[in-house]
């Protein structure tokens, strides 16, 4: 009997990788599950740059192993000297803006007495820790009307079945282009992953959609001059503007959510006075997120605190370093030795497969990351403190599966007390630190 109580508790505790058609995630990656043993991953930087008039674009390589098989893209934008707006297809432009009217009169405006007025739909202003959604297809754009620079850390989800063509992202803009599709369809498989780093990141002109439209076709349907039309074609990714305008009257319309901040520590989640707090946002406190599939965690550990060792049950994780450094280990379903074991710091990624069991210990001046992961109510699951299966198993039954007394049975279910996935340090762990 105690033997088949045994077997079913490994049963319970072994991490098992159904593949199902989730919502959101399209069944290919059913069909791609055997080309997924992953046996090592590593924290990576940006491989490409793009340098436009109004800022930076830098990208992880999407073909990347880790990125293929969890089915995302990694963007990082920095917008020089925050507004952001989606264009949802239908909305009304329900905002207008009323100026004096210039000598010269400006295309495709509203003139009355001597002023125009332009119509925009909603223009939402945000700032620092913000998640912000943009459904798929939608066209949007930020501004950076500050006097510091502004980085976006994008992840797109490529597997979903909104992207049915392929798992390749593509971008289309309006103002510019990354101007690396094509060479990205037409470049070998990258060899990053097994631990070659380009010496410096690869750089692109850029190119928008209207590139590839004749000229005489855009001056009609767009009623501009050929000069126009030049311009229109050449401008960056990123561009310089000279002054912003404000909203003028209230959303009445068309007022889906698309923003929640995420570093309020009063709204922390989990939150441990001596090491750290945590915060997730998901489709309940953002409905939009239902739309897309995807959630996300944000996490703020002090010196030398711990992420007690976890694992996601329903999503992958893509962890981006917003400051600080920490030691990290990934441990897969089929090894006895790490997947990753090393130090991440600010601006790397790091991906965590689904049920990989993943722990952080925070370094000399603490370490803070945002997940983002691929499941609009991603859970996980603590293996220590007040949530760990421990306290849910008798005292005798895990002296018994683990070969140990009573007494410390009991010490390995309660010694974290009442912590909860976040811990502070102990005196042994600060001076093996120490020590080190």
């Amino acid at each position: 009997m105690s033997k088949l109580t045994l077997l079913l508790l490994l049963l319970l505790l072994s991490f098992l990788c159904l593949c199902y058609a989730q919502s959101g995630r399209q069944t290919q990656q059913c069909q791609q599950q055997n080309q997924c043993q992953i046996r090592r991953i590593q924290a990576l930087r940006p491989q490409r740059r793009i340098e436009s008039e109004g800022g930076i674009t830098e990208m992880w390589l999407e073909n990347n192993v880790q990125f293929r098989c969890v089915g995302v893209a990694v963007i990082q934008q920095t917008i020089r000297q925050g507004l952001h707006s989606v264009i949802v297809p239908g909305c009304p432009e329900t905002y207008q803006i009323s100026q004096q009217q210039f000598s010269q009169s400006t295309e495709g405006t509203q003139q009355r007495g001597g002023r125009f007025e332009d119509e925009h739909q909603k223009v939402r202003r945000v700032r620092e820790g913000d998640i912000v959604a943009n459904p798929t297809g939608m066209v949007h754009w930020f501004h950076n009307d500050g006097s510091t620079d502004l980085i976006l850390v994008s992840v797109i989800d490529t597997a979903s079945n909104m992207n049915q063509l392929d798992h390749q992202l593509r971008k289309f803009y309006l103002g510019g282009d990354h101007g690396m599709q094509q060479k990205q369809h037409e470049e070998q498989e990258q060899t990053y992953f097994h631990g070659q780093k380009p010496e410096q990141l690869q750089r692109f002109e850029a190119n928008n959609i209207f590139g590839g439209i004749d000229e005489e076709i855009l001056q009609e349907v767009l009623g501009v001059s050929k000069d126009m039309v030049e311009r229109i074609k050449s401008r960056g990714q990123c561009v310089a503007t000279n002054e912003a305008n404000k909203n003028g009257l209230e959303e009445t319309l068309c007022t889906t959510r698309l923003r929640e901040n995420i570093d309020k520590p009063s709204r922390a989640d989990i939150y441990n006075p001596q090491a750290g707090r945590l915060r997730t946002v998901n489709r309940l406190s953002l409905p939009v997120l239902r739309l897309m599939g995807m959630s996300a965690e944000r996490g703020v550990l002090y010196k030398d605190a711990m992420f007690a060792p976890h694992w996601n049950l329903n999503a992958h994780a893509i962890i981006y370093v917003t400051r600080g450094s920490a030691r990290v280990q990934i441990v897969g379903n089929q090894q006895q030795s790490p997947v990753f074991d090393g130090r991440v710091q600010q601006g790397q990624v790091l991906v965590v497969p689904q049920n990989f069991v993943v722990v952080k210990q925070a370094g000399p001046t603490g370490f803070e990351w945002v997940s983002f992961k691929t499941h609009d109510t991603a859970m996980i699951h603590s293996l220590a403190g007040k949530t760990s299966p421990f306290r849910g198993l008798p005292v005798d039954m895990l002296a018994s599966m683990y070969q140990i007394s009573r007494q410390e049975a009991e010490n390995l279910k309660y010694n974290r007390g009442q912590e909860v996935m976040i811990f502070a340090p102990s005196w042994r762990s600060q001076r093996g630190i120490a020590a080190a």
